[in-house]
């Protein structure tokens, strides 16, 4: 497995404009039927959720955003659009998105996880024909148990942001899954690994 860092010049879409005024990170992407969904967190210093919203709102090529205050300058939720030139590179390539983060010289850090070489050429030759503008941060090998514990951290985080730690449960365990583009039973599993390693952490025992 090799972790990839790439810096991304961002198209002309929503995230360019939010980025002019908030921090943009994409959690997880989802394309389905001409329609990609990104799973994001926009937050900012200075502006309320309410303004983020208000900001979101004001973007051009939003086909609909479904988002939740996840604090007193963050929020998080789904954002669909019609398409992005980099979101589409990935679609049929054995990787996953650790996160996708907005720079302050405009650009974009894309970090993700991809099986070999193989996948990462056809990676690069898909952003080459999307005429998407890149440059590769680094490239390194992983550990499956580092990729796993990485992951596990970014979804306990964003289960504990909807609510689904809460009692009564705000988000059902198929409807996180449905926002992160993966199975109920992965999710279990992945949640279920996580929190093994937290209280194992805790407690001072061996990681899994």
């Amino acid at each position: 497995m090799i972790e990839v860092r790439l810096a991304i010049e961002n198209p002309v879409n929503w995230v360019e404009a939010m980025a002019k005024s908030a921090r943009v990170k994409i959690v997880s992407v989802k394309k389905r039927k001409g329609i990609v969904e990104d799973f994001v967190e926009l937050s900012s210093e200075k502006l309320t959720p309410e303004e983020l919203l208000s900001h979101l709102r004001e973007a051009t090529g939003i086909l609909s955003a479904d988002m939740e205050r996840a604090g007193r300058h963050r929020v998080i939720g789904m954002v669909s659009t019609h398409s992005c030139p980099v979101c589409s590179t990935f679609a049929g390539l054995n990787c996953f998105l650790t996160s996708a983060t907005t720079r302050e010289d405009g650009k974009m850090e894309w970090r993700l996880f991809i099986a070999g070489d193989t996948d990462f050429k056809t990676l690069c030759s898909r952003l080459d024909g999307n005429h998407v503008k890149y440059d590769i941060l680094e490239v390194s090998q992983r550990e499956q148990k580092r990729e796993v514990t990485a992951r596990q951290e970014e979804i306990l985080r964003i289960a504990l942001d909807l609510g689904y730690f809460e009692f009564p449960k705000r988000l059902r365990l198929e409807d996180l899954a449905e926002k992160l583009n993966i199975t109920p039973g992965t999710l279990s599993e992945i949640l279920r690994r996580g929190e093994k390693n937290i209280l194992s952490e805790h407690f001072g025992t061996r990681k899994e």
